[in-house]
């Protein structure tokens, strides 16, 4: 091999050159000081080509396509870089051969070695050909499901569901990233979202997933209706999904549950701005507690659990529109000289009662 008419992209691309510059022997040193010695001319570019090698891992320098592969990508790489035929490449721009192809080899390997995602094996494991859907825009997008179910899908998210429901006994889609989603009613085919480690199951509702791929949790957050969710690995998990009754964690609206990936643990509270589900005045004027804390309820769609032979007696005048709901209660608890806290997606409330 006459190595004296070699250029960077030769070195680069010879095996014995990068055998050299990431496992050096004896031997392959003596060989490289001798040829430098005679082709005292060739120091630079042998220099360049151990710097740029030297730039990567060297996992991916073992994992090297052939030669062939390699030869095919230096020349696509050359013909993106180079507008027109020219003689001879000036050094930048053979640098920038040198690392763009770098570049393809090392994603190469990546791909080649890196295991699949949840989402990922949860697609190729999909019984009928899905179509997919990515947002790579900065926007969120909508998308519109076969059963004119609609998907806000946040940027940086993928999702995927099949073509037509009309042959299947459920609806089924797969998410990876933040969607928004307002399902269509059908009790006779229910609505499956497969995220990662969670299965969310719904009749007819909207509620919001967080599965980013990078994140610590997976968090179902509800907006109307009810939604059980179960995880995937979960025994009973099949039955679940078979049953038409919402079975495992049920969420009503303004709950959500957290599903920690590090602990394997799931955890189920209140979102943390509550909204009405049936906005209301709350305009009140002499009014008994209990009433208030019946209409919160009926509002936001959340337990309010409080002493109601204690409190029968408490009477309030308040103007609670504008307020969020914690607001709301916080000024509602000064005036029967009690506190609030949340326990389990309930508000409890605790006071010493009215005379």
């Amino acid at each position: 091999m006459e190595y004296a008419d070699f250029d960077l992209e030769d070195f680069l691309k010879d095996a014995s050159f990068r055998q050299w510059v990431y496992a050096p022997t004896p031997e392959t040193d003596a060989f490289w000081r001798q040829f430098l010695d005679r082709y005292p001319e060739k120091q630079q570019v042998v220099d360049h080509a151990r710097t740029v090698l030297r730039s990567i891992d060297k996992a991916v320098v073992q994992e090297y396509p052939d030669e062939e592969q390699v030869e095919r990508m230096f020349t696509n790489v050359r013909e993106r870089i180079q507008p027109a035929p020219v003689r001879q490449l000036p050094v930048p721009w053979r640098w920038l051969a040198a690392a763009s192809i770098l570049l393809c080899l090392g994603l190469w390997v990546y791909q080649k070695n890196r295991l699949p995602t949840q989402y990922e094996q949860l697609i190729d494991q999909a019984s009928t050909a899905l179509l997919e859907k990515v947002n790579q825009s900065e926007q969120p997008m909508t998308v519109r499901l076969p059963d004119q179910s609609t998907v806000l899908l946040q940027p940086n998210s993928r999702i995927s569901f099949a073509r037509d429901f009309g042959g299947q006994a459920k609806r089924e889609v797969y998410l990876t990233g933040e969607a928004f989603f307002q399902v269509t009613k059908n009790p006779a085919k229910p609505f499956f979202v497969y995220a990662d480690e969670l299965v969310t199951k719904v009749l007819g509702t909207s509620f919001w997933i967080k599965a980013a791929e990078a994140g610590k949790q997976v968090v179902v957050q509800v907006k109307t209706g009810k939604v059980s969710v179960f995880a995937r690995t979960d025994s009973r998990a099949n039955a679940m999904q078979a049953n038409r009754e919402l079975e495992g964690v049920v969420l009503a609206p303004n709950q959500q549950l957290a599903f920690s990936r590090d602990e394997v643990r799931m955890k189920k509270s209140l979102v943390a701005e509550p909204e009405p589900v049936y906005p209301q005045r709350f305009e009140f004027k002499d009014a008994p507690v209990s009433r208030i804390f019946s209409e919160l309820e009926q509002a936001y769609g959340i337990d309010i659990v409080y002493d109601e032979e204690l409190l029968g007696n408490c009477l309030l005048t308040a103007s609670l529109a504008e307020e969020p709901l914690f607001e709301k209660l916080s000024l509602l608890c000064k005036g029967i000289e009690g506190h609030y806290e949340v326990v389990d997606a309930q508000i409890v409330i605790s006071a010493k009662g009215c005379q």
